[in-house]
């Protein structure tokens, strides 16, 4: 018996938009996020629609992705928040645009950062906390872009900081009982349905 695990970038904000550091600011989709999100729940839908608890960042762009893909799903539980899924935190890089600062973001260089290993390690303990409560079943999370690669980046060092992460991308892990497992990365329904 295994869980299965599927981490979901919530859809586009304005600030994805303008390329620019989002972190704890609690930015809310746009019309292109909320599209997104719709149609990511109609591919689930269609292709697998058994999933047997959704859980959610606190923040509102991934909480807003989260109940759109429930309703698409016609999903009657609950969203369960978990606040060890919130995006990183990157102290004063927040509000600049990528360009001008995410070198200094991936060497760690930046005023308030949460550190790459802090990041890694508290995504992974919240990945496998939840796989061992929900072991057995099928679990949607939706979450951000520094979550989903800080757990990429702790199982597999062929990973990094700098892969692109496409918003409303599925990310797919299994835990087996002992070893959390990457599946297929960076999924993205809205151009194809492969890995990319």
């Amino acid at each position: 018996m295994k869980t299965h695990i599927c981490l979901v970038r919530h859809g586009e904000t304005e600030w994805n938009n303008e390329r620019r550091i989002q972190g704890i600011i609690n930015n809310k989709l746009n019309e292109n996020g909320k599209k997104q999100a719709r149609m990511l729940g109609n591919y689930l839908k269609s292709h697998d629609n058994n999933w047997d608890v959704i859980i959610s960042s606190p923040l509102d762009r991934a909480y807003e992705t989260a109940e759109i893909i429930k309703d698409e799903l016609k999903f009657n539980d609950d969203i369960i928040i978990d606040q060890n899924l919130i995006e990183r935190n990157f102290g004063k890089a927040e509000g600049l645009k990528i360009t001008e600062i995410f070198d200094k973001i991936v060497s760690d260089n930046v005023e308030g950062l949460e550190k790459s290993v802090d990041l890694q390690n508290r995504v992974y303990d919240a990945i496998l906390n939840i796989a061992k409560k929900y072991f057995g079943k099928k679990v949607l999370i939706v979450t951000h872009s520094h979550v989903i690669k800080g757990l990429t980046t702790k199982l597999d060092s062929k990973y990094s900081f700098w892969d692109k992460m496409q918003n409303s991308a599925l990310n797919y892990f299994v835990y087996d009982g002992e070893n959390i497992l990457i599946e297929k990365i960076n999924v993205n329904p809205h151009i194809k349905d492969m890995e990319i």
